[in-house]
């Protein structure tokens, strides 16, 4: 299974870039993954949020490939553990899942037709956090999880 992290927004600042590097290149060592940053749409400021959220779900839809398991993450989308992340993620590798997406959307969320799309959606916190963080987050939770099915000591139980 090859897993893609997308997120629309601006690059990584260093020290979010730093991060990202260190669990991507664990990360490597049991799947293929790969973090792609989508720019923001083109005169984003001069949009009205719903027409912005559009243009972005256009984009990402353009993306998407039919066969790509699609988890958005939301605010309203279920919580998970590490644990519950790591048996999610080895019940994708058994269902043959050829690529997971996990999708950040832009400042305002994601469009009624993105999760739509979306076989399933996640929420990270209640709380609110900077795009960029996230993608670190996230990143670091799969090299967790992935940690966890290999039984290896980074996760403590």
């Amino acid at each position: 299974m090859k897993i893609q992290l997308w997120s629309i927004g601006k690059e990584n600042d260093p020290y979010i870039k730093e991060g990202i590097a260190i669990y991507q290149k664990r990360l490597q060592h049991y799947v293929d993954f790969e973090l792609r940053l989508i720019p923001t749409v083109k005169q984003a400021a001069s949009l009205s949020i719903p027409e912005l959220k559009k243009q972005e779900a256009k984009i990402i839809l353009d993306l998407l490939q039919p066969q790509d398991y699609l988890l958005a993450l939301d605010e309203h989308g279920k919580m998970m553990t590490t644990l519950q992340l790591a048996d999610f993620l080895q019940q994708r590798t058994n269902a043959a899942t050829r690529q997971l997406i996990l999708l950040i959307g832009g400042a305002f969320g994601l469009d009624a037709s993105i999760l739509q799309r979306a076989q399933g959606k996640l929420s990270l916190s209640q709380l609110t956090f900077p795009h960029q963080l996230v993608r670190l987050i996230v990143t670091e939770q799969l090299y967790r999880a992935y940690s966890v099915l290999h039984n290896e000591k980074y996760h403590h139980q």
